[in-house]
């Protein structure tokens, strides 16, 4: 079996977009230290200088000695730093995965629920009623920890993160609560069955992306075989 990172197309799991809020200040912490190049290089310079400070000592040279000081107090700074903004982010991270939304209730309380993969993020379908008429299906999309939305989507709060937009939309019988009812199981189907086919999708591109993932390994161990004939490579 392929190693995972040889799977460009591989559909996220489930486990990886849940993983980090279960320890969201680690996680906010590594982003951080991640996208802040400039944290990075006063890192970077407060060992110098404490590097320099060392050799001051063997040197016996006062100067030097006290870069000691000097990056002892940039190292503290960039701790400081860093982990006030590791605070500030994880707690905005349990705040949103403890958030309430319409539509998230709408994505949970759908009949097929169920049928979701257990191992592997797929699009998901849902309908919601709306009090002006009408029945609009829902593809919810799932979210990397520091995705965002398209413009025309609604992120909808939760672990993990949802990008909701609508795909379709239908009038409900206003006046005939029955007849009403029916239409909602009709588009319900209809959401489960668009799901089923976004599971499937997503597993034949899991398998698409083994079956190059194998034929790109078998490539290089021929093209090994064909080259020591060549002359390219030495033969062991």
């Amino acid at each position: 079996m392929p190693d995972d990172d040889l799977l460009p197309d591989r559909p996220p799991r489930r486990d990886a977009l849940e993983g980090p809020y279960h320890h969201p200040f680690r996680e906010s912490a590594g982003a951080n230290w991640r996208t802040q190049p400039g944290l990075r290089r006063q890192a970077a310079l407060s060992g110098v200088l404490i590097a320099g400070g060392g050799i001051g000592a063997v040197a016996l040279s006062p100067i030097l000695l006290l870069t000691v000081a000097v990056g002892a107090m940039l190292a503290l700074l960039v701790l400081l730093v860093i982990g006030w903004w590791s605070l500030r982010d994880g707690l905005a991270l349990i705040r949103r995965a403890r958030q309430k939304s319409e539509l998230r209730s709408v994505l949970e309380a759908r009949p097929h629920a169920g049928e979701q993969d257990a191992d592997f993020a797929h699009e998901l379908f849902a309908v919601s009623a709306e009090d002006d008429g009408w029945l609009y299906t829902w593809r919810f999309r799932p979210l990397r920890l520091h995705e965002r939305p398209d413009d025309d989507e609604v992120e909808v709060p939760g672990r993990p993160r949802y990008a909701a937009d609508v795909v379709t939309e239908a009038r409900f019988d206003a006046h005939d609560a029955a007849r009403a009812a029916e239409q909602l199981v009709l588009a319900q189907d209809a959401a489960a069955a668009r799901e089923a086919a976004a599971a499937g999708t997503a597993y034949d591109g899991i398998e698409d992306a083994a079956t190059r993932a194998e034929l790109a390994l078998e490539a290089r161990s021929t093209a090994a075989a064909l080259q020591r004939a060549t002359g390219q490579r030495r033969r062991d």
